[in-house]
């Protein structure tokens, strides 16, 4: 409990005008969030809500009035703010050393971002800033394959702690870089999708050796290929593909090569240009569209300005979602993303949703994060009000039941 006698009227003041000070002798201990609205992105909206944290994890959340404080937990009010959960980012290109983009060969299955990650960096400290907990750390677009990525948490600690899964995707380009002239391999899209089809049936056949022999129907094991190890969770469909594809033609490839004919979990992890117009293929096969950076695009047909995340929404994709394709967008600018998508018609509650469990259930690993649900992380955004809203800001965030970040310690970073 805070011990505010005798200046409490004075002390409760400030904490609620400048966001609830998490005492540093708090840390493990578990901790009673009062907050005026609880997002969270499970069940409605919360008003004058409880947040329970024990362990890293989230013990209860409900209306105050009908969650007991258990005796020894340390109670933080946050007065009028809202309490979400931690944003999570399906397209990140800045959790390491840089981007990952070797150009020797167009399929990379044996590269992966694991071996670069710099956790807690200096721009992942200010995406903190705006509300980002989670991020798929993932290789670039200028081959094909251009490798797997890692899921990780984008607090402090060694590799074992910020990470969430590896293999975490694998990422394909199958529209829109590798065919550029500057640099990359210049192929045209049929080349392309030959070659991404050949490097895919080779990992097919050595995961279905591999699971034959498993299963007892092979007397000897495979040769062991580093190279293609990794296909083994893809084609057992315990990670999905991260497509870099767009447009009508590019996703129309996406689903009719890897979905219909490899069998993957697929995200669509751009789904710009007039990628929309193939929603009713994407819904068939309930797909999820994780759209950007690119949010809105001007149609010749009708001289209009049209919302990119608005036109899949309306045309019933459900599982949809943004990202930045950081540091295309920074990092920080997430929920500026989905501001956006409102602001040119989408949904405010799917907006929500749309960077926190729709982005989690789409990396797999909505059992753990996007939403406030007890047995999930403990990851938590305190907001001065709605993220979408730009006037408002994030006042403090906590990963795993660990302050990681408040401004009245660590100043506005954004």
């Amino acid at each position: 409990m805070l011990r505010l006698a005798p200046f409490a009227p004075i002390i409760a003041a400030v904490l609620i005008a400048s966001g609830p000070a998490f005492a540093e002798e708090s840390e493990g201990r578990p901790l009673a969030l009062h907050a005026g609205k609880i997002i969270t992105c499970a069940v409605d909206p919360i008003v004058d809500g409880t947040v329970l944290v024990r362990d890293g994890t989230i013990e209860a959340v409900g209306p105050r009035s009908e969650i007991e404080v258990p005796e020894g937990y340390e109670v933080i009010d946050c007065g009028d703010k809202f309490v979400m959960p931690g944003l999570v980012e399906v397209h990140c290109h800045i959790g390491g050393s840089g981007d990952l983009n070797e150009m020797v060969y167009q399929t990379n299955p044996d590269l992966r971002t694991l071996d670069q990650i710099i956790p807690h960096n200096d721009s992942l400290k200010v995406g903190i800033a705006g509300g980002v907990t989670t991020v798929c750390y993932i290789p670039g677009s200028g081959t094909n394959m251009g490798g797997f990525g890692a899921i990780l948490k984008t607090g402090p600690g060694s590799l074992d702690d910020v990470l969430v899964r590896f293999p975490g995707v694998l990422k394909i380009a199958q529209w829109g870089n590798p065919e550029r002239r500057d640099g990359t391999l210049g192929s045209g899209r049929m080349g392309m999708n030959w070659i991404i089809r050949d490097q895919l049936e080779e990992g097919r056949r050595y995961v279905q050796a591999w699971d034959e022999y498993d299963a007892g129907r092979r007397a000897e094991p495979p040769e062991i290929n580093l190279r293609l190890e990794n296909f083994k969770p893809l084609f057992r469909r315990e990670i999905p593909v991260l497509v870099h594809t767009q447009g009508y033609q590019g996703i129309q490839a996406t689903l009719e090569m890897l979905h219909d004919a490899m069998e993957l979990k697929v995200v669509i992890g751009h789904g710009t240009f007039e990628g929309y117009l193939i929603s009713e293929e994407i819904q068939k096969r309930e797909i999820p569209v994780m759209a950007g950076p690119r949010g809105f695009r001007f149609d010749p047909d009708d001289g209009q300005i049209h919302g990119i995340v608005a036109e899949y929404s309306e045309r019933g994709i459900g599982f949809l979602g943004v990202n930045t394709d950081s540091p295309v967008i920074p990092q920080e600018d997430l929920a500026y993303q989905a501001a956006m998508a409102v602001r040119y018609g989408w949904n405010e509650e799917d907006a929500i949703r749309g960077i926190t469990i729709e982005p989690a259930r789409a990396l797999m690993i909505d059992d753990r994060v996007g939403s406030i649900e007890p047995g999930k992380d403990a990851d938590l955004v305190i907001c001065t009000g709605s993220i979408l809203d730009p006037r408002n800001y994030v006042t403090q965030v906590m990963i795993e039941g660990r302050v990681i970040y408040d401004i009245t310690k660590d100043r506005r970073r954004y």
